[in-house]
């Protein structure tokens, strides 16, 4: 069977991220101390468009967020790219943990603003089945202002990166990410991948029979939106068939908007012709926008999809409507903690099983996000403190 889509990301002329239901409360990842688990919906769209939908934990609020890819990537550019999501939901929870420390030490901490760089790499074909990806470093300049010197700033910052559930990730390789394989509607088992243990998940295309709309009220349109920016020079192509090394770095800036916990980051690919995209995350009990952690989850999932699509294009295969589930735990307290990935992938089409099966390999290969939470990457991070750096 095969499913066609059509569907855009702005057919309904909504906003790219809007909430779709209020949660009973904001997940003890976000604003306290325990574990939790975040669940991504995603699916594709036409072309490189995307949606996930993310609930943050079992009591958390739901947020529809959109992402698209650029010219380079054959892209309509309308949206976010799925590593922007993931820069800018890591920034986002650096600045939470930052602050609620910064908070229950009685610091003055008025402003925050980071940067961060992380470069990946690529290498094989994707026609010829070759392909990896690669997560090589990352680096982060923190400025911070307030009352406070430079040895609190520094165990604070300190303090906040090992609290952090994104900054966990990108240190410790976690356990090996499980997986679950839907052909046409059965569940195969899989051979080169560690099973997931848990029951059947709901197709998203039957949990959302209609697409989601932002819930009652006016939702904002700050929370994701496109800038004017663009980095200069022509976006060079980027080909299926070369088998030579591919270095390019994912930017991001941002800072806190005031002290009521929302963040916001301008995200762009490092290369030339780019465009700068903006995203808010809210790490404080209003909820007002996706935590950290939410935008970090949806980047995951969509990278995940895009790199299955390109598979997918480059080998001319009959699978369509590619969709997953995914379920992020993460743990929060002195010692942040994000454990394995478990991704439930729905494909249809008339291609044999063998094919589908081989997709599921090739996607987790060349998922950034996959390959950076099972490398070992710390963080190289300058911190500067009332325009005085640190060491």
């Amino acid at each position: 069977m095969t499913i066609a889509l059509t569907e855009s990301i702005l057919q309904f002329g909504d906003p790219l991220g809007f909430k779709v239901r209020h949660g009973s409360e904001r997940s003890p990842a976000i604003i306290g101390t325990g574990s939790d688990t975040f669940k991504v919906e995603a699916r594709t769209l036409s072309g490189h468009q995307k949606e996930a939908i993310v609930t943050e934990g079992e009591t958390g609020s739901v947020w529809r967020l959109a992402s698209d890819e650029g010219k380079v990537m054959k892209g309509d550019d309308l949206a976010p790219f799925p590593l922007g999501y993931f820069n800018a939901g890591v920034m986002g929870d650096i600045s939470n943990r930052t602050r609620r420390i910064a908070n229950q030490r009685q610091l003055g901490l008025d402003r925050l603003r980071i940067r961060m760089s992380h470069l990946f790499g690529t290498d094989g074909s994707f026609v010829h089945s070759t392909a990896k990806a690669y997560s090589e470093t990352v680096e982060f300049r923190i400025e911070m202002d307030g009352a406070l010197g430079l040895e609190e700033a520094g165990s604070l910052i300190e303090a906040a990166m090992d609290a952090s559930p994104a900054i966990a990730l990108l240190r410790r390789p976690m356990q090996e990410n499980t997986f679950a394989l839907y052909i046409n509607g059965r569940r195969r088992e899989l051979a080169d991948h560690p099973n997931s243990s848990a029951q059947d998940a709901m197709d998203p295309f039957l949990a959302h029979k209609r697409p989601p709309r932002p819930s009652s009220g006016e939702p904002r349109n700050d929370l994701i939106r496109k800038c004017d920016v663009v980095e200069s020079g022509e976006s060079p192509a980027v080909p299926l068939t070369s088998a030579q090394k591919r270095c390019f770095t994912i930017e991001a800036q941002g800072e806190s908007r005031d002290q009521t916990g929302e963040f916001e980051t301008d995200t762009w690919i490092g290369r030339p012709g780019m465009t700068h995209f903006r995203m808010i995350s809210d790490e404080s009990d209003t909820d007002a926008a996706p935590s950290g952690l939410g935008l970090m989850s949806a980047g995951i999932g969509l990278c995940y999809l895009t790199q299955l699509q390109r598979y997918i294009d480059a080998q001319k295969l009959d699978i369509s409507a590619a969709r997953l589930v995914q379920f992020t735990p993460f743990l929060t307290g002195a010692e942040g903690r994000c454990d394995a990935i478990d991704t439930h992938l729905f494909l249809n089409g008339q291609a044999p099983d063998e094919i589908h099966l081989n997709l599921l390999t090739i996607a987790a290969r060349t998922c950034f996000m996959h390959v950076a939470a099972s490398t070992a990457l710390e963080p190289q991070v300058t911190l500067v403190v009332n325009g005085q750096q640190v060491g």
